[in-house]
């Protein structure tokens, strides 16, 4: 087991997600609403901390290259496109270092992989366990196994069918902006050393532990431009910058309001709840929970990350596999403040 946790940003990850707030204009609204869904008054705490951010991308707009993949890329671009397109770049990284590309069959195994990864294996597999995609008939069968939607399918298609050619313009776009990235970190240098400051002395548990589960070697960076999320990506992961400030009320006692409120809005939704009770009966992986709830592995991913954020669940690795566990002790601290605060 290797973890490397690295107080500094990731230039490839924070340009694609430049480049995607670029095309995304309702980013600050849907922030907001995303950050009172868990608890938290969205307009106060982004007023307060969200500033290093909106100058971080306005001076990257600012000094950004267009190019022609852009709109290919971000222009209506739903979750699978876009997690797709940051793990091919993170992931393939040594060939734009290297100027050279990996071969077609290669990456699109891999690119398939990703799209039908359960979250149940902490690894990627060897090349000859990957999906085979020889030829366009066997894309679209592909395809349409999958839980993609069908706006996204065309981008999909594109992708799969000349793969090197889009990685080839992946890398281009990084590239072409990375004096405008620089600009933009640049010009908030100073509230940055004191997010990095703040940072140093900062661990979520729970974000550990997960990762533990997930992958034997991975190596976290900080994010700016993903300021409250935990992501991993394989051998990479990435923590938010303002993620101390976030947790901050919550470290004042063992459960604070804002705590409880994310919590009874997790077991308010249905998807959630059957998990919870599902689990209550085994463990299960990602897959065995699909099946039996009758849910596709990616929206199971999707209730899941908001579980392990609340506490409600936490992961088990056996066997090569990453199974989910309810945690009976904070369900129970959760009913006994929850009693407290309303009787």
């Amino acid at each position: 087991m290797s973890i490397v946790v690295k107080n500094e940003l990731d230039p490839v990850y924070e340009i694609i997600n430049l480049l995607y707030l670029d095309h995304y204009k309702d980013w600050k609204e849907d922030t907001i609403k995303e950050l009172f869904s868990y608890g938290v008054d969205g307009e106060s705490f982004f007023t307060k901390h969200y500033k290093i951010v909106e100058k971080y991308l306005r001076v990257f707009q600012k000094n950004k290259i267009a190019t022609p993949e852009e709109n290919y890329f971000f222009d209506d671009s739903g979750d699978h496109t876009l997690i797709l397109v940051i793990t091919l770049a993170v992931e393939y990284r040594q060939y734009m270092e290297s100027g050279t590309l990996p071969d077609r069959m290669q990456l699109r195994s891999f690119l398939a992989y990703c799209l039908e990864d359960t979250d149940d294996d902490a690894s990627i597999p060897d090349l000859k366990d990957m999906p085979s995609l020889p030829d366009e008939a066997s894309i679209i069968e592909f395809l349409d196994t999958t839980d993609i939607k069908r706006s996204e399918r065309w981008q999909m298609l594109e992708l799969l069918r000349t793969p090197e050619k889009w990685l080839s313009g992946l890398f281009h776009m990084i590239q072409v902006n990375l004096p405008a990235y620089q600009k933009a970190v640049e010009a908030v240098s100073k509230p940055l050393e004191q997010l990095f400051h703040k940072n140093s002395s900062y661990s979520d548990p729970k974000f550990i532990k997960l990762a533990e589960a997930y992958t034997d070697h991975i190596t976290v960076y900080a994010s700016l431009v993903t300021p409250l999320l935990q992501a991993i990506l394989y051998s990479n992961g990435y923590q938010g910058l303002l993620n101390p400030y976030l947790n901050t009320d919550s470290q004042k006692s063992d459960i604070s309001r804002e705590s409880l409120l994310r919590q009874l809005k997790a077991l308010g939704d249905k998807s959630k709840l059957d998990i919870i009770c599902e689990l209550k009966k085994s463990r299960k992986y990602n897959l065995e929970l699909s099946e039996a709830l009758g849910l596709s592995p990616s929206t199971m991913s999707h209730h899941m990350g908001a579980l392990l954020s609340c506490g409600f669940v936490t992961v088990e690795k056996k066997d090569g596999k990453v199974y989910y566990c309810i945690q009976e002790n904070v369900i129970r601290n959760f009913l006994t403040e929850l009693e407290k605060l309303i009787l």
